[in-house]
């Protein structure tokens, strides 16, 4: 293509045709700019492909993550509604002055037992280290920063906290001055334990009271972790949204 054009310009001038050499002159000039709007235009598109491409491969790892989180979330649930049971059950067999029986040994050998939630920050760091302006949708970006920033930092240092510092101050204490764990570990078991005093502890209003409060404090636990549940939800939704586009 080149030489074509060296070929007809060398005419031109040997002709002396200065006007029409002005002409192919410009007209060469228009096709190196077009040419080079183009590769440039080119240029961009796949650029433009790799970024969706890099956003899309981030956006299914942080799904992934969520999803295994909402298991994590499902997980502790159970388990924290299973010891709300057990201590209720506690308590109503001081409080109403029951006798003793064996299937209390599990129950209070689990008393110190709470489930917190462990998530997985792998995708949502690397979409910091790539930058989140990588997620073009501002709706969406600012959702999956509220979850990971906000929510989940909330539960861990709001409630599973609150956990920490009661089983610290308060449980550990009382369970160990009146609580015997039986030494016949078996791992495919929960830890069994009886009381030093049974009949004491129908009298004991620090053990009762320590009673009502784990319960308390596992309620509101549950409660925030299903509200956490909510957003994984509406976040993993709008991924999925967007993946569609």
């Amino acid at each position: 293509m080149i030489k074509i054009f060296r070929n007809i310009r060398r005419k031109l001038l040997k002709e002396n045709k200065t006007i029409g050499y002005l002409k192919y002159a410009v007209g060469e000039i228009l096709l190196v700019v077009i040419g080079i709007l183009i590769a440039l235009q080119v240029n961009n598109w796949n650029e433009e492909r790799k970024f969706k491409l890099q956003e899309a491969l981030i956006l299914r790892d942080i799904k992934s993550d969520l999803q295994a989180s909402i298991l994590e979330v499902n997980d502790n649930i159970a388990f924290n509604s299973r010891t709300i049971k057990n201590n209720l059950k506690i308590i109503t067999y001081l409080e109403k002055d029951l006798p003793y029986d064996t299937s209390l040994d599990t129950v209070f050998g689990q008393i110190t037992n709470w489930a917190s939630p462990y998530f997985s920050y792998s995708a949502y760091e690397s979409l910091k280290n790539k930058g989140l302006d990588l997620i073009e949708n501002d709706r969406l970006r600012k959702d999956i920063v509220h979850l990971y920033d906000y929510e989940f930092a909330n539960l861990i240092k709001d409630y599973d906290h609150s956990e920490w510092v009661l089983a610290q101050s308060v449980r550990y204490p009382i369970f160990n001055e009146h609580i015997r764990v039986s030494l016949d570990y078996d791992p495919t078991k929960p830890t069994s334990g009886k009381p030093n005093d049974y009949e004491g502890l129908k009298r004991n209003d620090a053990f009762i009271n320590m009673l009502h409060k784990i319960v308390d404090t596992r309620n509101h636990g549950i409660t925030k972790l299903n509200e956490v549940k909510f957003q994984i939800q509406n976040v993993i939704k709008g991924i999925d949204q967007e993946l569609k586009k």
